[in-house]
Parts: C-alpha cells; sequence; structure tokens
C-alpha cells in the first residue's frame, strides 16, 4: 500500500510539474507552434547504407586492418540519412519532415514530430497516459544548431566518446535555450548526445555540405 501511495504521490508531482512547464512554455509564446521557415532537401534512407561502409573504415583502421589514413567524407545527403536513423534507432524520436544542413563549423537540425514523442524522460514519460491525447498529438517543429566533438581515445584499445554540442535550441520559432530538450527527454536525450567512438578517431570537421572525419 505504502508503495502505492509513493507511486500516485509521484505522478501527481509530475503531472503538476509538467503542467506547470507546459504553461510557461505557452505563457512564454505561442511561437512553439509555429512553423519555422523550411528548405526541403532531397535524401534517401538508402543513402545510410553508403555512409555505413564509410564509417566501417574506421572500425578496420583502429584493428589495424587498413593503412589508410586519408579523410572520410560524408555527403550531406549521407549525413541526413544517418541522422534520421539514429534520431529513429536510438532516441525513438521520429522527425518528418526532416532535413540536416552542414555549413562550416556548424549543422543545423531542423523537423516536424509530435509534442508527446519529446515527452520521454521522467516524470513526464509516466504522467502521458493521463493526459488528454489531442495535445500530444499536437505537431511542433525543433531546430537544433551545434557541432560534434571528440574526446579521443587510444588507437586499438580504449575508445572514445563523440558529442554533440547543441549551441542553440527552438521549438518552432521560439529559441527556448538548450535545456529543455535535455529535462523532456531524459536519459534517451543523453543517448543521443554522447556515444562510443574509435580509439583511432581524432576529429569530426563539419564543412560546407560535408562531413570530413580524420583518423589517427
Amino acid at each position: 500500500m505504502k508503495l502505492g501511495c509513493a507511486g500516485c504521490l509521484m505522478l501527481i508531482v509530475g503531472v503538476i510539474f509538467l503542467l506547470v512547464v507546459g504553461g510557461a512554455f505557452v505563457f512564454l509564446s505561442g511561437n512553439i507552434f509555429e512553423p519555422p521557415p523550411f528548405e526541403p532537401f532531397e535524401w534517401s534512407r538508402g543513402d545510410a547504407f553508403g555512409a555505413q561502409s564509410k564509417l566501417y573504415e574506421i572500425v578496420q583502421r583502429d584493428a589495424g586492418q587498413s593503412s589508410r589514413q586519408d579523410s572520410i567524407i560524408l555527403t550531406e545527403r549521407e549525413v541526413n540519412a544517418l541522422a534520421a536513423q539514429y534520431l529513429a534507432q536510438t532516441g525513438n524520436l521520429r522527425l518528418e519532415p526532416f532535413a540536416v544542413r552542414l555549413r562550416p563549423g556548424q549543422f543545423v537540425l531542423k523537423g516536424r514530430t509530435t509534442l508527446g514523442s519529446l515527452l520521454q524522460g521522467p516524470p513526464f514519460a509516466q504522467a502521458r497516459p493521463y493526459l488528454p491525447q489531442a495535445p500530444l498529438a499536437r505537431p511542433i517543429w525543433i531546430t537544433a544548431t551545434g557541432y560534434i566533438a571528440i574526446d579521443q581515445g587510444a588507437p586499438g584499445g580504449n575508445p572514445g566518446i563523440g558529442r554533440v554540442v547543441v549551441t542553440e535550441f527552438s521549438l518552432g520559432q521560439q529559441p527556448v535555450g538548450t535545456w529543455p530538450f535535455s529535462i523532456v527527454m531524459g536519459p534517451a536525450g543523453a543517448k543521443l548526445f554522447r556515444w562510443p567512438v574509435p580509439g583511432t578517431l581524432r576529429d569530426v570537421e563539419i564543412e560546407d555540405r560535408r562531413v570530413a572525419i580524420r583518423t589517427r
């Protein structure tokens, strides 16, 4: 019984917290549900296969099975396909339409999802079944600007860490800072921002309409 009461209490607190945060967004601006300017970009999910074969070259270099040292280049189409696949599989976050634009030193990601798909972290996920479904199904656009950083490991042994550093984040047409995404996504958001990489990976440089990956 005590566990049940504690669970009810946590649920009530979660609902209240969700309503407060939701109210804060609405109070902040109605622009969070206004679509931002979006320029469609042509890519296909089949582009991910070509990108994956290129990334496998990093694994071969780390294992000493390849002597190549040239930069590995991913096109903008391949980056879009990989990013869409990664968001869906790792973060259970599907964006449609969706586009990643590559500019020197940064990426700009834009996509449309639903409000409910963003509420994956506690207490939002626990409260979601008890909330009206219509608002949760409401479309919402996200825009994220950032870059990729590499915490280097050791070739052939100690893996490094790849990190997505988000410098700007908007809901609809409203800039909201980078913290709301981490809060509402919870652990799923943390997985999106950090992942192990082969120790031979040196850096990832975002160039104009392509990404250059360098190894040691």
